[in-house]
């Protein structure tokens, strides 16, 4: 029966992580799946990574195989580590409750220990991105400065997007209205179904809406903040 990772080795994973990243070593054009894992994988440690739709973090491509930036970078870290990764997509309102009862191990599509260092036990971050804007070309929203009382913006709830525009600290007029959904896929079809005026959330995500919308939509070209990105694991988490 495959061998869950221990805790212990969190540390030392980080450094593989984070060696993964900076080398470049990712192999994009390669994928694996339960179905054609090597059979020297059965005894190797699981580590069960709990994700959600999330382009162009995680996402399933067109073989039905998981893929994106994450899903490249856990890969990579696992390969090194001698870990067997398991992806399971869950619904993310339930990923508290999937990581306390051990469903899964720890969570990483794109997450981010800002205001939640206490809530987990953090790997180091592996990445750090943008947040910006988008909104279609003929909304006539130029900028940050253009969001006022008549318009709404979309973010993911319980992101540092949505925390940080509660608090009113980003320079953007507090009467804007906030619509906060359950994952960026959520926000994206707002956007395109025209239930918001614009979508806050990092630029890769925001470039591949461009991208999939040619000539629709425009990413603002003035920065909102940078996040860091990290694994997060239950702080109880022993392996």
């Amino acid at each position: 029966m495959p061998r869950r990772i221990k805790r212990a080795t969190i540390v030392s994973f980080t450094l593989i992580l984070l060696l993964a990243v900076c080398a470049g070593a990712l192999t994009y054009t390669v994928r694996s799946s339960s179905s054609s894992s090597n059979e020297a994988d059965k005894d190797l440690p699981v580590l069960k990574i709990g994700v959600t739709d999330n382009d162009p973090y995680v996402y399933v491509d067109t073989t039905g195989d998981y893929a994106g930036i994450d899903i490249d970078i856990a890969r990579e870290a696992c390969k090194r580590a001698g870990i067997k990764p398991q992806f399971v997509d869950i619904s993310w309102n339930d990923r508290d409750r999937l990581l306390k009862n051990g469903d899964i191990d720890c969570l990483w599509c794109d997450y981010s220990p800002n205001y939640r260092e206490d809530v987990y036990y953090w790997t180091e971050p592996y990445l750090t991105v943008t947040v910006s804007v988008a909104a279609k070309k003929t909304s006539g929203i130029k900028g940050l400065t253009s969001l006022d009382g008549s318009k709404t913006i979309a973010v993911i709830a319980g992101s540092v997007s949505e925390r940080r525009l509660l608090a009113g600290d980003l320079g953007i007029s507090p009467d804007v209205h906030i619509k906060s959904y359950g994952s960026a896929e959520l926000c994206k079809a707002a956007l395109v179904k025209g239930y918001v005026d614009c979508w806050m959330a990092d630029v890769q995500s925001l470039d591949r809406l461009v991208a999939q919308y040619p000539g629709v939509y425009r990413v603002f070209a003035d920065n909102v903040m940078t996040v860091d990105l990290g694994v997060a694991f239950e702080n109880s988490y022993e392996g």
